[in-house]
């Protein structure tokens, strides 16, 4: 047993607070915090109890009333009334009333009450009332209150209250009131209230309020309350009741309440506007402006360029058929 400042013991040590630490192997009870400039060092290995219980290394079972300091590490369970704080890492359980802080990485589960922030990597269960925040990557299962934000790639489950977002690529199942946002590709399942946005490619389901944007290629089902919009290609389900729209080409299914505009459509496509350079496959729809048409559309105005195919509807144009069936109403064809 050591009282007051006794650098090494092994058993029950009880300090006033604690300075120039080297080792403690069993239980450090301190009741007042170290001064703030002052460094404490060393290494506590069981228990570490106390208004604010500092260390170098804290291994073991941390509980501060008003923090628990890691100056190196954290590993175990750390419980702070007002926050758990790590300057390189920290593992294991941390819960802290208002943050959970590491400078480094911080891994296994971690609750704040208002934000959990790591300045390194991120993996395990975290949460926080406001915010969870990675500046690195993010791996695992978060939530927080507002947004989960990651300054690197973001793989597993996240859901924010208003907005997930990863500036590198997103991976697995993500959900935001607002918005789930990509700065590179994304991969899995994401629905955002408002928005989904990709900065890179998307595969597999995305849902958006308002709408699902991609500056790469989208893959999968998207669904846009107004509309889905890409710089690349579509392939596979699109559909929203304002417009679908691509600068690239579409394959599969679309289905737009307004427009479908795309260099070249492929599939079904079902749309009150139909703006395509070239189409194969089967459109239903009210209007068709299409510069080439191989296949069947269905409408009250069709009008192609080039027709390789069957137009069905009050007025049909096949521009490269002769002048006298170029424009005939109910049927019009060209093989």
């Amino acid at each position: 047993m050591g009282i007051g400042h006794v650098p090494r013991v092994n058993g029950l040590r009880v300090n006033w607070a604690d300075r120039y630490l080297e080792e403690v192997n069993g239980v450090n009870l301190t009741f007042w915090r170290p001064r703030s400039s002052q460094s404490v060092g060393g290494t506590v290995r069981g228990l570490a109890l106390g208004v604010a219980p500092q260390a170098g290394s804290i291994r073991g079972i941390g509980l501060g009333l008003a923090a628990v300091i890691g100056e190196s590490d954290l590993a175990g369970i750390h419980v702070g009334g007002l926050a758990v704080v790590s300057s390189v890492s920290a593992s294991g359980l941390s819960m802290g009333g208002l943050a959970v802080v590491s400078e480094g990485g911080l891994f296994g589960v971690s609750l704040g009450g208002l934000a959990t922030v790591a300045e390194g990597r991120m993996g395990g269960i975290q949460a926080g009332g406001l915010a969870v925040v990675a500046e690195e990557s993010m791996q695992g299962v978060q939530a927080g209150g507002l947004a989960v934000v990651a300054e690197g790639p973001m793989a597993g489950v996240q859901a924010g209250g208003l907005a997930v977002v990863a500036e590198g690529g997103l991976r697995g199942i993500q959900g935001g009131g607002l918005a789930v946002v990509s700065e590179g590709r994304m991969d899995g399942i994401q629905a955002g209230g408002l928005a989904v946005v990709s900065g890179g490619d998307a595969r597999g389901l995305q849902l958006g309020g308002l709408a699902v944007v991609a500056n790469g290629d989208l893959d999968g089902i998207q669904v846009g309350g107004l509309a889905v919009v890409t710089e690349g290609n579509l392939r596979g389900v699109q559909a929203a009741l304002a417009g679908v729209m691509a600068q690239g080409s579409v394959h599969g299914v679309t289905v737009a309440g307004y427009r479908v505009k795309a260099p070249e459509v492929r599939g079904l496509n079902v749309a009150g506007y139909s703006d395509v350079g070239r189409f194969q496959g089967v459109s239903v729809g009210a209007f068709h402006r299409l510069e080439m048409s191989v296949g069947l559309t269905v409408g009250l105005v069709n009008w192609a360029d080039e027709l390789r195919g069957l137009q069905i509807g009050l007025l049909n144009r096949a521009g490269n058929n002769p002048t006298p069936f170029r424009v005939l109403p109910l049927v019009n064809a060209h093989f």
